[in-house]
């Protein structure tokens, strides 16, 4: 393989081709990019900074942070994994650091630092739409951009295009598209007065769908229209084919307390009043399995979750009605709201579906039936959790098609 099309300027194109650099130094390796900036995507990505991987140190289950794709994953990281991305990049002069949520950074706090990096000695071919790949009599490959000019020919060719919506293209050459849905994106609620706690931030909230099996852990962010964070994104991930089949309306079931269950609850509400029987309830956060309330809730959404549940605001502890400690520990445990549509969010913005896993050799990501046609990164049926998962995804990939190309 002499001469080598990679088309998609993002992080498995970039980093396939620095890899092809290293591993075949004779090759000559183009990168064509539709845009007029490479590595756009990875430039704001982690608020600019960058979360180029993850520790892995909280994941037991590889389909924990990647719900389409895990067994591939599994098998394709004894071939790269974070611990070798994070040896290339601190080799290639970007210094590290691994935060306390597993998130690995550069140092520097700048995605620019990648940035360079990655594009540093390549061939960039930008603002060339690729409009069509043929395969040639001689097993070449031709590619084409718009206006069927053609741009070269190649003995092999790389599509690393990320989540696009234009599959028209691949599927002409036989390739099975998995129909791509949006994934990783805030929620937009009915009105119900949780917008009035917008900037509120519950560390430790747990969100279900009820009727599947979708559930996630975490940080929640109240917004003026409805919920982002941590755990939302998550939890858009998990459940990103059901969500679109719904057009993004559904219930969802949020457990302010986390971890904690109703009886829990129930039993510190009670507890708590038996101790404080004069207080005002909307005056005092209780403490739950010690003073995990204290952390969970601020006062600000305690307050909002006592008039959520229509306690007076001069009802004292003494004077709960049984009627009122159930409303009260729904509305902590299960707080039913209606998500009526997501919120885009381009930061993180990832996108499910793509090339079909079945259509490609695991060994190589090269396709089944078009020698010489590779695939890497979100163009593929492969997508993770917000927190490094889906860069690693990506440099994982590139890897395992240099090595195939």
């Amino acid at each position: 393989m002499k001469n080598i099309a990679i088309i998609g300027a993002g992080a498995a194109g970039c980093f396939c081709a620095q890899r092809l650099k290293e591993l075949r130094p004779e090759a000559k390796v183009t990168v064509f990019e539709s845009h007029s900036k490479p590595l756009a995507k990875v430039s704001v990505t982690g608020g600019g900074r960058c979360n180029l991987t993850n520790s892995f140190a909280l994941v037991r289950d590889l389909r924990e942070v990647y719900p389409r794709g895990h067994q591939l994953m599994k098998r394709l990281f004894h071939v790269w994994n974070h611990w070798d991305t994070m040896s290339w990049f601190e080799e290639h002069g970007v210094r590290l650091v691994t935060q306390e949520d597993e998130c690995v950074f550069p140092v520097s706090q700048n995605a620019m630092e990648i940035v360079e990096v990655l594009r540093r000695g390549l061939d960039l071919r930008l603002q060339t739409r690729v409009a069509a790949i043929e395969k040639r009599e001689d097993g070449k490959w031709e590619v084409f951009a718009e206006a069927k000019n053609s741009v070269g020919v190649f003995d092999a060719v790389v599509v690393t295009t990320g989540g696009a919506r234009r599959f028209s293209w691949l599927a002409r050459l036989g390739m099975e598209i998995v129909p791509p849905v949006p994934s990783l994106f805030p929620f937009k609620l009915e009105p119900a007065g949780l917008e009035q706690m917008s900037g509120a931030v519950v560390k430790d909230a747990e969100l279900v769908l009820p009727g599947t099996k979708c559930r996630a852990r975490g940080t929640v962010l109240v917004t003026h229209n409805g919920i982002s964070g941590p755990a939302t994104l998550r939890l858009s991930s998990y459940a990103a084919r059901f969500l679109a089949e719904k057009a993004c309306c559904a219930d969802l079931v949020i457990n302010w307390m986390g971890e904690l269950g109703e009886e829990q609850v129930r039993e510190a509400l009670r507890d708590f009043a038996q101790s404080h029987p004069n207080k005002l309830v909307i005056g005092t956060v209780p403490a739950f399995d010690g003073d995990a309330a204290q952390r969970v809730l601020t006062s600000r959404m305690w307050e909002f979750m006592v008039a959520r549940a229509g306690i007076h605001p001069q009802t004292r502890w003494s004077g709960m009605g049984k009627k009122q400690y159930n409303k009260l520990v729904t509305v902590l445990t299960a707080d039913t709201h209606k998500v009526t549509g997501r919120v885009p969010h381009k930061e993180e913005f990832v996108t499910a579906g793509g090339v079909s896993l079945a259509a490609l050799d695991s060994a190589t990501l090269e396709s089944k039936t078009q020698k010489g046609l590779f695939f890497a990164g979100e163009v593929t049926d492969v997508d993770g959790v917000t927190g490094g998962f889906n860069l690693q995804a990506a440099w994982t990939m590139a890897e395992v098609v240099a090595r195939g190309v």
